[in-house]
């Protein structure tokens, strides 16, 4: 396996034993291993939430205005500047635990510490990336029992329900919306679905930048069949002038593969994405999410939390605490392909365990 960030320094003692050149520099290792995961999770995850201690806000929605004509003994009449509508946050925990025995841990490598590793932080970025896609898939309300703060009603994106939102179209009051999306047909030139979204996406002034659909896998051959479909180019081979090539580039952390342009969406094939599904955002402005932590930055991230040592077993525990409730409740737009009606996938309905 790869050596993580924190054990590239000691690769040349992969199959050394920790005893033989000391535990203090493997734990080093491991620690800023582990910093570097949460700096990398804090990248990728700044796309879909806004991190949050709050359990409840108020999201402040951008209002439409104008001029009231006035005489010269006229006088304006005040107005409300913000929309606005209440949105709360669960916040779960998930814990892993590395175990050995005494002689186990007499003979481990430093390459076997940097798997025991890694095994760990993938643990992590599995359940943080499930628990966000259950959050961004939820389109009905459920209530989550805070210990301290009683029920919260925890929402998804935008589902149709009486919340308000503001569009760029002139309009002068907000109107509600339903960015769940389901259409029988495949992708294809006569039934291509991302021009309606991204016009959908961004008529909220919440959005902005680039959009970008996260598109499962299996949906990546027929995205590619379209006829104004621009890959990203290949830097092994030089195109030939006739043909269209994507010179632009995003300029932001993406939890897969860029795979090209289409209809001014930017296409990333996510191996996570569940079958026939894609989600739409844009890199500016407000995220769909917001991600509660614990206000106590002791209780923030993926970190190790206690040892245990119980001859002849030794335990090493490790912990997350985190949430996802809407934040921007427009701020995703969710497609599902091949069967008219929306529904949540399977496995990822809230609360996820």
């Amino acid at each position: 396996m790869a050596l993580l960030y924190g054990f590239e320094s000691l690769k040349d003692l992969a199959s050394k034993r920790v005893t033989e050149i000391g535990a203090g520099l493997v734990n080093t290792a491991i620690t800023q291993s582990v910093q570097e995961h949460n700096r990398q999770m804090g990248a990728l995850m700044a796309l879909l939430a806004k991190p949050v201690t709050e359990f409840k806000v108020t999201y402040r929605t951008p209002t439409a205005a104008r001029l009231q004509g006035l005489d010269e003994f006229g006088r304006a009449r005040p107005i409300k500047t913000l929309g606005k509508y209440d949105v709360s946050f669960p916040i779960q925990s998930g814990g892993a635990a590395w175990g050995s025995t005494r002689i186990m841990r007499e003979k481990m490598t430093v390459q076997e510490a940097n798997d025991a590793t890694a095994a760990l932080i993938s643990a992590d970025m599995r359940w943080m990336r499930d628990h966000a896609l259950a959050a961004i898939f939820n389109n009905s309300t459920w209530t989550f029992n805070d210990d301290e703060h009683g029920a919260l009603t925890i929402k998804g994106p935008a589902n149709g329900d009486s919340d308000v939102y503001l569009v760029m179209t002139g309009a002068d009051s907000g109107s509600t919306d339903d960015h769940f999306k389901a259409q029988a047909a495949a992708i294809a030139d006569a039934t291509n679905p991302f021009s309606a979204d991204y016009t959908e996406l961004t008529e909220h002034p919440e959005n902005g930048g680039e959009a970008v659909a996260l598109v499962a896998s299996d949906l990546k051959s027929s995205i590619e069949g379209l006829s104004n479909y621009v890959p990203v180019s290949d830097p092994n081979i030089q195109l030939a002038s006739t043909r269209n090539q994507l010179v632009g580039n995003l300029g932001v952390s993406l939890p897969g593969k860029l795979i090209g342009y289409v209809d001014k969406v930017w296409i990333c094939e996510w191996k996570a994405m569940p079958s026939n599904y894609y989600a739409m955002v844009t890199t500016q402005g407000e995220p769909p999410l917001g991600m509660r932590q614990h206000g106590e930055a002791s209780l923030q991230g993926f970190a190790r939390v206690a040892e245990r040592n119980d001859h002849p077993f030794y335990e090493s525990q490790w912990e997350r605490h985190a949430g996802f409730g809407a934040w921007n409740r427009v701020g995703v737009l969710v497609r599902r392909i091949g069967n008219a009606a929306y529904a949540i996938p399977t496995n990822y309905s809230s609360p996820m365990p």
